[in-house]
């Protein structure tokens, strides 16, 4: 059955492409939608499925490019599609399942919510909304690409791209955001209708941001910081060093700036637990009046973090997986862009695990067990006892 899943999805689908088999089944590319509100032409619908469970859709996780914006929020799209996961029983037949639902959705919108009609006067329209955004001061600039159908807002290193669209109702949709994700306040498009609208609410994004972009700035500045390699304003967390077997993960809550962050320990399950104990005995220490890692410290007892330069490294000429990578798949990412989070506890060995991968390797290991929320097994490079949670 795999095989005949394989030649399908070759066949039926040239433009999906399998970029990666393990540890997780992910395919990249292209999907063709008939449309014919479109005047009877395609549309190429960018996508990535991500299949944990191969051949099973359990668990997948599917990424759409920007050609169906319209359509996703709001429409029962992404529900559909999840349905689609659970009823399918083959990869190739939910890409054919998807075409399907696809081009069902847009023409329904063209038909029903006008959302696909042409505008004959739209750069007019364009113009006379940028004329009366610049009309009121704001600290927020604009750019404008020659066709003004781009709009870039920025305002202290922020940014955020917007770009015009045929629905009468929300005629900007965001294509790139400096902004994190705030479930509480809803997405950036909700309730935007005009640019002066979009500018006001971005602005008022960004100063409500200021204090956990502050916090972050306080980690990177007192931190050696692993994950995100390269921050950007919309990464409101942090992993960073604490040993050569330990690492700190703390996300921010931006409405709630100053507040006790999500915390985890990442690494040796050893070390982990010693730092939760410590934790837990001074969480009723932290004091939102005081400075963000100052707080840090006074939770781990330590008067200062590591910095990167106290590190110690070893140059081992004749290992084949760096001391940072994934033992198992010999990457610092995994495909969902995370880096190893697991070390193994023996001190002569040390080896990074990516969780996935790790619970992966555990679970195809004959005489391994479950206890506790955690599969136990051995570490594949010093044989040592390791777990994993399964959760």
């Amino acid at each position: 059955m795999v095989d005949n899943d394989y030649e399908a999805i070759v066949q039926g689908h040239p433009e999906m492409i399998l970029v990666t088999e393990t540890p997780v089944r992910t395919w990249q590319g292209f999907l063709t939608v008939s449309c014919q509100s479109n005047a009877g032409q395609n549309i190429r619908v960018k996508l990535k499925l991500a299949v944990p469970n191969y051949p099973s859709l359990y668990e997948a996780q599917i990424r759409f490019g920007k050609e169906i914006a319209l359509i996703r929020n709001g429409s029962g799209f992404s529900q559909k599609v999840k349905d689609l996961m659970r009823t399918t029983t083959k990869v190739s037949l939910f890409f054919r399942q998807l075409q399907l639902l696809m081009s069902s959705f847009i023409d329904n919108a063209c038909i029903e919510d006008h959302t696909y009609e042409a505008m004959d006067n739209s750069a007019m329209e364009i113009l006379q909304e940028l004329k009366d955004v610049l009309e009121i001061p704001s600290p927020v600039q604009l750019l404008s690409d020659s066709s003004l159908s781009t709009i870039k807002l920025s305002v202290r290193n922020v940014s955020l791209k917007l770009q015009r669209t045929n629905h009468r109702g929300y005629p900007w949709t965001v294509v790139y955001s400096d902004l994190p994700v705030m479930p509480a306040i809803g997405s950036f498009e909700k309730n935007v209708s005009t640019l002066t609208t979009a500018r006001n609410k971005f602005n008022s994004q960004v100063m409500m941001l200021e204090k956990a972009w502050s916090n972050l700035e306080q980690i990177d500045e007192q931190c050696w910081v692993l994950d995100p390699p390269k921050p950007k304003p919309y990464h409101l967390y942090r992993r960073f060093y604490l040993t050569p077997s330990l690492s700190m993960f703390v996300k921010i809550d931006p409405l709630n700036p100053m507040d006790l962050p999500e915390i985890k320990f990442m690494g040796s399950e050893i070390e982990a637990e010693l730092k939760r104990d410590l934790v837990s005995k001074n969480l009723h220490n932290w004091n939102p009046k005081c400075d963000f890692v100052d707080n840090l410290m006074m939770l781990l007892d330590m008067h200062r973090f590591p910095m990167k330069e106290e590190k110690i490294c070893v140059d081992d000429k004749s290992a084949v997986v760096g001391d940072e990578e994934c033992c198992i798949c010999f990457s610092m990412e995994s495909d969902t862009l995370a880096f190893p989070d697991k070390i193994c506890s023996n001190e002569k060995c040390r080896r990074h695990f990516h969780t996935p991968c790790l619970l992966q390797w555990l679970q195809a290991g004959a005489g391994n067990h479950v206890m506790f929320d955690h599969i136990h097994g051995t570490c594949l490079h010093c044989q040592e006892s390791i777990s994993c949670c399964i959760k």
